[in-house]
């Protein structure tokens, strides 16, 4: 157990909070913090397995508690980018680290103390069932029992039902994608301590990614579009072609992404949406940290600047998540249609502007600048220079 000293009554709460994933934990520290009488529900016992790369940037770190470092592995100053169809590779070193590598259970753990210690009720091994509205309050049915509050904060990921149960249709787009805990020999980790690697022409639509912890190397792979896709195959030949050993010791989990966020609202009723459950993750980078921390505390404190009216929660919710989330994700859209569109496409742009392109990116995650402007530098140059070039090449290849 978490923490030894819980208090599971009574059984009504100005707000529940399903999942304690970083959305989930954030909104309920913030909420325990003003006084806000609040449960924290997670399914399972913590600290607990998440498939996840765990890779903290420096946005997230932003909006994280400052002892979070704590959680901290390893960093990385340096990122690399390869284009293994294309023969390209860039690097992009920082002053500050570019990805910090935590472990999902370290992390998460982390975050729910954290809201324990602010005053949330933490309710370990509690899965949600269903949730239904009432006048002026929602009931949570639970394997621990029926609970009740004025507002429900559904925070439970990509693959969570609390949404289908209260009213929402799917209109994420969810994608697949795995990833791989390998325990490597010293000489081998040594290789790849240093950085985190990314790697696209493996994947259709989709990149591979390395990233050391501690004293081991996780690895994944996911495609940005939708379907059925041997991923597990793909990212199998390209460890080997590296040099990495898979033993038996290497632990697998596949899971479901967002790279497409809910188009119709992320409330409903007395029920707000947060991080995965709402699809507020970074389509460019595949990074959900960030967004789901900023999502989990603005549904916080939109339930307390609006003193739990629910009108008045709504309107400022919704206006939040426009404004903070979902303005940038419509930026990064525009920009990974080229990232995952046509090789050939992508590959003549990052042989033009790949460096340039990547530092952009960089600057994003690291929360010194937004996709909006990335968006209309690269769609003005797309526009000015490469579709009259790639029109061109494309013409003249179909001659020859």
């Amino acid at each position: 157990m978490l923490y030894g000293k819980l208090n599971y009554r009574p059984m009504k709460y100005d707000v529940i909070v399903i999942g304690a994933g970083p959305a989930g934990s954030s909104a309920a520290r913030v909420l325990a913090e003003r006084g806000i009488h609040v449960a924290l529900l997670e399914r399972a016992r913590m600290p607990r397995y998440k498939a996840c790369g765990a890779g903290i940037v420096g946005r997230a770190m932003r909006v994280l508690p400052p002892d979070i470092k704590e959680t901290v592995e390893r960093e990385c100053f340096a990122a690399e980018l390869n284009m293994l169809d294309a023969g390209l590779q860039f690097s992009v070193t920082r002053q500050e680290p570019v990805v910090s590598m935590s472990m999902r259970d370290k992390l998460d753990r982390f975050l729910a103390l954290n809201a324990l210690e602010a005053g949330a009720d933490l309710w370990e091994e509690c899965n949600a069932l269903n949730v239904t509205s009432q006048a002026g309050s929602v009931a949570v049915e639970t394997n621990r029992g029926l609970l009740s509050a004025s507002f429900v904060i559904a925070a439970d990921g990509s693959t969570g039902s609390i949404a289908r149960k209260a009213g929402w249709r799917e209109t994420r787009t969810l994608v697949p994608a795995i990833e791989w805990e390998v325990p490597v020999d010293k000489e081998t980790f040594e290789r790849f301590a240093s950085k985190a690697r990314f790697d696209f022409g493996l994947i259709p639509s989709g990149y591979a990614w390395i990233f050391p912890k501690g004293a081991h190397l996780s690895v994944g792979a996911a495609s940005m579009k939708r379907g059925s896709m041997r991923l597990d195959a793909a990212l199998e030949r390209h460890l080997l072609s590296l040099g990495i050993p898979l033993t038996d010791g290497v632990v697998r989990h596949g899971a479901l992404a967002s790279s497409r966020p809910r188009s119709d609202t992320v409330m409903i009723g007395r029920v707000l949406l947060a991080g995965d459950a709402a699809g507020l993750t970074d389509p460019v980078t595949g990074e959900g940290i960030s967004f789901a921390v900023v999502s989990g505390q603005a549904a916080a404190r939109a339930l307390v600047a609006g003193d739990l009216n629910e009108t008045a929660v709504r309107e400022e919710y919704l206006a939040t998540i426009e404004e903070q989330i979902l303005k940038e994700l419509r930026s990064a859209m525009d920009v990974g249609k080229l990232l995952y569109g046509p090789a050939p496409i992508r590959n003549y742009l990052f042989r033009l502007k790949g460096q340039a392109f990547c530092e952009a990116v960089t600057d994003v995650i690291a929360g010194k600048a937004k996709y909006s402007e990335l968006a209309s530098q690269v769609m003005a140059y797309f526009r000015r220079v490469l579709l009259p070039d790639v029109t061109r090449v494309f013409s003249q290849s179909a001659e020859d």
